[in-house]
């Protein structure tokens, strides 16, 4: 194969030696003289410079195959398309039902023999607080009671035979009425003694244990019920036109790797005056609940910008100058060189997935260097390709 390199460096070289083998005149001294020396030399330069470049073309016109090859690179024809941008918003996996087992009344726990993590059915007892005090006083009522009802029953012998005062007989009715209003109370406060599951699930957290002292309202442990799902996320209120109750959006949970589709099932209806987002609720497809776990991580993906017939590039083809101006380099033609590389500047908007929507600076039906265009020069020479560069 032929190979020619540029004559301007040999003939620069030609035209050095026959300086040197000239008579050397004296050097000026004087900046003057210096300056003037520098400008006769930069014009007999150019002078050379035409002379190579016009013997390059006549060399290159009788001999194509000694022209210089151009720069492979590969391009795409510019087009448009349509663009969607996400907004992606961080959610956590949460059970859509909670509750706490509390105890109604003051006391030492007996017993409790629930672990986290445990299923716990509704209804199911989970602890039983101790009532010796009550007891203590049910015995004192009963006691009572037996006095009160053999006083009655007399004052009321009495009253049938026509003996006695209304008012004892009255009296003695009431006390023992009392007393046993009061036991009937009795009852019902030993009775709360039993804590019971408020719904079926899987126990979360246990915060009290056996021979721990209980308060009424005071959790013993919490339930998860693990069997419905939901996914919360914290939505910017940017978004609030752009969420649709019944919209699926795509869900992923980092951890596990999975990305799923979810509908919109509640929309906050207040704006937290703290972040200015509002939350998001999806309910997790039935299907996932087993890979699923309360508390996971996860981001959702709203849609934030959506057109069609846009100008759209690879961000891969985008460069940028020191003064933050973005450029990509176009494929045009010069009359003498063929394809030649032109630095383009362009104004870039939205982006998403490494791409991004240019809007100015491209026109459809422009060659974009798509590989092989970092390192070009304006004007340079290209040989192009549409086959990705290996």
């Amino acid at each position: 194969m032929k190979t020619i390199y540029s004559l301007l460096p040999l003939l620069l070289l030609t035209f050095l030696a026959s300086c040197g083998s000239a008579p050397e005149e004296a050097a000026p001294t004087d900046l003057a003289g210096k300056k003037e020396l520098l400008k006769t030399k930069k014009s007999e330069l150019r002078e050379l410079t035409k002379e190579v470049d016009a013997l390059e073309k006549e060399i290159f016109a009788e001999d194509p195959s000694l022209a210089p090859k151009g720069t492979l690179v590969s391009y795409a024809t510019v087009a448009t398309s349509s663009f969607q941008d996400f907004a992606a918003v961080q959610a956590t996996v949460r059970a859509s039902e909670s509750a706490m087992a509390t105890p109604q009344l003051p006391g030492q726990i007996m017993s409790m023999g629930f672990e986290e993590g445990d299923a716990i059915r509704k209804g199911q007892l989970v602890a039983v607080i101790d009532v010796e005090n009550i007891t203590t006083q049910r015995a004192e009522l009963e006691t009572a009671a037996g006095l009160a009802k053999d006083i009655f029953e007399r004052q009321q012998r009495l009253w049938d035979q026509k003996i006695g005062s209304e008012v004892q007989f009255l009296q003695a009715k009431n006390n023992y009425e009392r007393i046993q209003k009061q036991l009937a109370s009795i009852d019902v406060q030993t009775a709360k003694k039993n804590v019971y599951a408020p719904i079926s699930g899987t126990v979360d957290r246990v915060m009290m244990r056996q021979g721990e002292t209980a308060a009424p309202g005071m959790p013993i442990l919490s339930i998860l019920n693990t069997n419905k799902l939901d996914v919360v996320a914290d939505a910017s209120e940017d978004l609030l036109t752009k969420v649709k109750r019944g919209q699926k959006l795509k869900v992923k949970v980092p951890a596990l790797d999975l990305e799923f589709m979810a509908p919109v099932s509640r929309i906050g209806k207040t704006v937290d005056p703290a972040n200015r987002t509002f939350e998001v609720e999806l309910g997790v497809p039935s299907r996932y609940l087993r890979q699923l776990k309360a508390n996971l991580l996860a981001e959702v993906e709203v849609l934030d910008f959506d057109a069609k017939d846009i100008i759209v590039v690879s961000q891969d083809q985008i460069q940028q100058e020191i003064d933050g101006r973005r450029f990509v380099f176009i494929a045009v033609d010069d009359a003498e060189l063929g394809a030649v590389a032109k630095r383009t500047y362009i104004e870039t908007g939205a982006s998403f997935d490494n791409r991004a929507v240019v809007e100015s600076g491209l026109s459809v039906g422009d060659r974009i260097i798509t590989a092989g265009g970092r390192g070009l020069t304006d004007g340079q020479k290209l040989s192009l390709s549409q086959n990705p560069i290996q």
